[in-house]
């Protein structure tokens, strides 16, 4: 597992895991000293690359320290901010996408005029249940099915718990009592946004529009919360899903090359937004 820490103020991620350093939260108020620290915990750790989300007005300085804008989301914060995906390649070759990387592309039309998707709830109702501590065994189980390899250790039944202390909602859709399918918001309640992340669906109940609703259930819960705008950031190489939030509307943001671990390897990533 990559170690989450905090550096100069700002949350980071890093670890040979992933094999960069991910900024998750930036701390406006010491920027180059934290661009600095990156620097050397890259070279030190001999990590491939550096990726940061961060606000707009904050972009100035990275940009001085050779840092490129790979997805941007506007109004990313409180509506008001745009948000830059921005990374620094430390080994050149990652920022080559391998030619058998079947890299997802986006069709027309995209956006807030996207049409909607097919799957409906069918004769049988369908009840999405928000996930509860004592289900995590249950839920680690079911990503350890799905995923080879994961960005977090989503797999780990404590960190899950971790995450539904730090403002993550995570839903689910059972079948015959037990978790079929499973997702979650993580939430920035500060900025006004949430990530749409960790969807999971079991082998034999995938093709049921399960991530739709499980999708549309989280965008209603967090829209009632006073979430603005919401993103995700999806494998490119998997048509299903990113297929899931262009049909719900969400607007294509840009590429970040050989960005996560998941599924086994080290994999491109799409970003997709949506403002409520």
């Amino acid at each position: 597992m990559d170690t989450i820490q905090q550096i100069k103020g700002s949350l980071i991620q890093h670890g040979s895991h992933n094999d960069r350093i991910y900024l998750i939260h930036l701390d406006p108020n010491d920027t180059h000293e934290l661009i600095k620290a990156l620097d050397q915990l890259a070279l030190k750790h001999r990590y491939g690359k550096i990726f940061a989300k961060i606000p707009a007005d904050s972009w100035q300085a990275f940009e001085s320290a050779n840092y490129q804008i790979e997805a941007v989301v506007p109004e990313m914060f409180n509506r008001k901010n745009t948000g830059f995906f921005i990374s620094k390649y430390i080994h050149a070759d990652r920022q080559t996408i391998s030619y058998d990387e079947n890299v997802y592309a986006p069709t027309q039309p995209t956006g807030e005029n996207a049409s909607g998707h097919t799957h409906e709830n069918g004769p049988t109702r369908i009840d999405i249940e928000p996930c509860k501590q004592l289900d995590t065994e249950e839920m680690s189980n079911v990503y350890e099915q799905v995923f080879e390899s994961y960005p977090f250790p989503i797999h780990v039944p404590d960190y899950l718990k971790q995450m539904m202390r730090q403002d993550v909602l995570y839903y689910c859709i059972r079948k015959a009592g037990r978790i079929a399918a499973i997702a979650a918001a993580e939430t920035d309640m500060a900025n006004k946004n949430a990530e749409m992340t960790d969807f999971a669906t079991l082998p034999r109940w995938r093709n049921l529009g399960f991530a739709h609703l499980l999708l549309k259930h989280l965008e209603r819960k967090i829209h009632g919360l006073g979430i603005k705008t919401i993103y995700t950031i999806a494998r490119a190489s998997s048509k299903g899903m990113n297929s899931v939030f262009e049909k719900n509307g969400y607007t294509y943001s840009g590429l970040l090359p050989n960005n996560s671990q998941i599924c086994g390897s080290i994999q491109s990533m799409t970003v997709w937004y949506k403002h409520l």
